[in-house]
């Protein structure tokens, strides 16, 4: 499960609106594969909170806490930057992506390179922490 946002490629141009809705789907495509990275470690994580074990805790919810928060600026970026409008799916002449029903289109890859980032950060400090415990033979 190592999938990671990728900043779409964007031009230089003025995008027609087939474009932003093919970009648009593409972010959210993304989205949604990086939300289910992050419930997957979120099931692990609970998994591990689930035991008796209160020096496991302590981590354990600390990481949940902050992929809990990954989780909700996934939610947030789709429901503020992406359109999710009857209109962005409709055959209609071309309309530039910074258009309201493509709400905040512009600022999308610097976005996605903070997520891209955050998400990939906390990946590897919990499988990274997963895999200790495991090692010491503590699940």
């Amino acid at each position: 499960m190592q999938s990671i946002i990728d900043t779409p490629p964007s031009t230089n141009t003025v995008p027609t609106l087939l474009t932003c809705r093919a970009q648009n789907q593409a972010w959210t495509a993304t989205l949604n594969t990086n939300e289910a990275e992050i419930d997957g470690l979120l099931s692990l994580l609970a998994d591990l909170l689930e035991q008796q074990n209160s020096q496991l805790q302590h981590r354990a919810i600390d990481y949940y806490g902050s992929l809990h928060q990954l989780k909700e600026r996934i939610e947030e970026v789709r429901s503020v930057h992406l359109c999710a409008s009857n209109a962005c799916s409709g055959v209609v002449a071309p309309v530039p992506c910074n258009d309201n029903q493509f709400a905040k289109y512009q600022a999308m890859p610097v976005i996605f390179t903070q997520l891209r980032d955050e998400i990939g950060r906390m990946r590897d400090t919990c499988y990274q922490y997963l895999t200790g415990l495991v090692k010491l033979n503590l699940i």
